[in-house]
């Protein structure tokens, strides 16, 4: 895995979301193990949100940049990785819609939504997401997307620095 410079900012953080439960879902917080034995800098965080809703929603506003990283059913091949910056848009009664979701009903799109509804949207926000093969009751990835997870790891790690880079400049 790539090493990072130790930067003074404020916090960082790499969310890993899915269940670990459901095969494949279990992705993002399967990278977030990895990287748990990473030497990362004192402002990175790693932490598995597992699928925490919105309850996560009201910490994010602690963080300059936080790196998501979860499965995404985009088109491809299982265990391909893509990586994305997230603008959020708020639509007119976005977060009165989201209000009438149970905890686990909201997914990234939702969380970011009322993250910003309620101003607690961090100003950067990027999506390391890997294609899936198959999301069902298991304990184990698949064999695609397992060979994913150091590359995720990686790309995660690159991700902050570059932002690390950009602020120091």
């Amino acid at each position: 895995m790539t090493s990072l410079k130790s930067s003074l900012t404020k916090k960082i953080l790499i969310a890993g979301v899915g269940n670990r439960l459901m095969g494949d879902d279990g992705f993002g917080p399967r990278v977030i193990d990895l990287l748990s034995s990473a030497p990362l800098p004192e402002n990175v965080e790693a932490r598995d949100i597992g699928t925490a809703g919105l309850t996560i929603a009201t910490d994010l506003d602690e963080y300059d940049l936080v790196v998501f990283v979860d499965s995404v059913n985009l088109e491809g091949k299982p265990g391909q990785l893509y990586k994305s910056g997230i603008m959020v848009e708020e639509e007119e009664g976005d977060a009165a819609e989201l209000s009438r979701f149970t905890l686990h009903e909201v997914g990234l799109e939702g969380l970011l939504k009322f993250a910003k509804a309620i101003g607690a949207l961090p100003p950067r926000v990027i999506l390391i997401g890997c294609k899936p093969k198959a999301l069902g009751p298991s304990l184990k990835l698949s064999p695609e997307v397992e060979d994913a997870l150091h590359r995720a790891a990686d790309m995660a790690l690159a991700s902050v620095e570059e932002f690390l880079s950009e602020r120091n400049e």
